[in-house]
């Protein structure tokens, strides 16, 4: 270690701009000086020994100065110091330069580690821990060859990329070098996709649903225009079934409308509190007539107390008001339909309860999204219908769009999108669904959703 120093000569350009800064003080102080004494605030002596002190100050700073910018110590000590100091700044720009962008975004640093992500990144991609490996955070080759290519050209790649998950993210993205790594950053499309694809969907399966009652109606009216212009008791009987094809239509467009504003929302987990019990309470009453009418009993447990969970009202009132409604439209005169409700569980045991009840039945996980040990309690909910079962090879496809299993085997006309509704409710709440069914004894459907404990 050695205390010698060694001045650096400053470069040309700063050498011409620190005399240019000193010509035009020293002329500035100068002028001051002169006007002072012209206006006899000073004396015309003092004001020359003014104006030499100034230039000979500015002459002797610039001489002084022009030889050496700073003194560069070899003590290695130091100097590893600063350098430390000086990656330290850089790092400290690249994290609130990251933090600062609204939308995704990461940087990687020269070893393909994620050095820093801003919150909304963190959010899409689920992760935790300080500076993981890029490959641990995202597996896309689309992104990884984006961030080869940067890094190998010195220049921007745009491209655009598919996150796989429960849900399916859509990103438009562009990676640019920055400093000795990348910067990515990221542009969720998601919203825009699951609409267009909402847009195709509704159109395809509207056409081909309405066509049917459409149909129907244009043959009736045809035939209330024509041969049965005068039959009273034939224009009655038609007019009762036009009023049934249109109300099916309506069911049918409302469902559709449902189905799609959850789909579109469906990649965003829901940040409110909903009273699970309140909603299974109101449910039921409101389907007291429809019941009472069919000459079934709905028969609800555990649903005296709040069951607070994470989720929207209204879209698990339909969850709700699907499942019950179903199971008092499947089940026979003078059944009951069970309404099961059971908090504080555990995950596993939350779906034992809600779908696994029955040794010999056949059994169906339509969505799996368990919360595991340790993250937490759930709440089953599971009804039981009094009709005459279904049998297992049907089970995988109940959840797909106006699938409808022979009505001869149990279920009664509809629109088809019932349990589609609830699947994409219960997939964008992160809980699960689940179906047992055997028949001759009837089915159950159960949700399982993550609890909010009572403050």
């Amino acid at each position: 270690m050695t205390d010698s120093s060694a001045i650096q000569p400053l470069p040309p350009t700063q050498r011409a701009a620190r005399a240019r800064d000193l010509r035009a003080v020293a002329t500035a102080a100068g002028l001051v000086l002169l006007a002072l004494a012209l206006v006899g605030q000073l004396g015309w002596i003092a004001a020359i020994v003014g104006a030499g002190v100034v230039g000979g100050a500015a002459a002797l700073w610039f001489y002084g100065t022009v030889g050496g910018a700073a003194e560069t110590t070899d003590d290695p000590d130091i100097a590893i110091l600063a350098a430390r100091r000086l990656a330290e700044q850089e790092k400290a720009f690249r994290v609130a330069l990251v933090e600062a962008l609204p939308e995704p975004a990461v940087y990687i640093d020269a070893q393909g580690r994620v050095e820093a992500a801003n919150p909304a990144a963190r959010k899409a991609f689920r992760f935790v821990g300080a500076e993981p490996q890029l490959t641990a955070v995202v597996r896309r080759p689309e992104l990884l060859d984006a961030v080869a290519d940067a890094r190998q050209r010195g220049e921007p790649q745009w491209f655009e990329f598919v996150e796989r998950d429960e849900t399916d993210r859509y990103f438009a993205a562009v990676a640019a070098p920055l400093g000795a790594g990348i910067l990515i950053s990221m542009h969720d499309l998601t919203d825009i996709k699951r609409a267009e694809f909402a847009r195709v969907d509704f159109l395809a399966n509207a056409s081909h649903e309405l066509r049917t009652p459409l149909t129907s109606l244009s043959g009736f009216i045809e035939t209330l225009r024509g041969p049965a212009r005068d039959d009273a008791e034939a224009r009655d009987r038609f007019l009762e079934i036009m009023q049934g094809q249109a109300e099916r239509m309506r069911r049918l467009i409302s469902d559709l409308l449902s189905l799609s504003r959850i789909e579109l929302v469906e990649h965003r987990t829901p940040d409110g509190e909903a009273d699970l019990a309140a909603v299974i309470r109101e449910t039921v009453a409101a389907l007291g007539p429809v019941a009472g009418e069919k000459g079934v009993t709905v028969r609800v447990t555990g649903a005296e107390q709040p069951i607070l969970v994470t989720g929207v009202r209204d879209e698990l009132a339909q969850v709700a008001q699907n499942l019950i409604d179903n199971a008092v439209k499947y089940s026979e005169k003078g059944g009951v339909v069970e309404v099961d409700l059971a908090a504080g569980l555990s995950g596993d045991a939350a779906a034992a309860r809600a779908g696994r009840l029955w040794e010999d039945a056949g059994h169906m996980s339509i969505v799996s999204a368990a919360v595991q040990p340790g993250q937490g309690k759930c709440v089953s909910l599971r009804v039981t219908d009094a009709g005459p079962g279904i049998e297992r090879q049907y089970l995988p496809r109940l959840s797909e769009r106006f699938y409808r299993v022979d009505p001869g085997r149990g279920l009664r006309p509809g629109t088809g999108l019932g349990l589609a509704i609830v699947k994409h409710v219960v997939q964008r709440h992160r809980g699960s669904f689940l179906v047992e069914s055997e028949p001759g004894r009837g089915s159950a459907f159960g949700v399982v959703l993550p609890m909010i404990p009572l403050r």
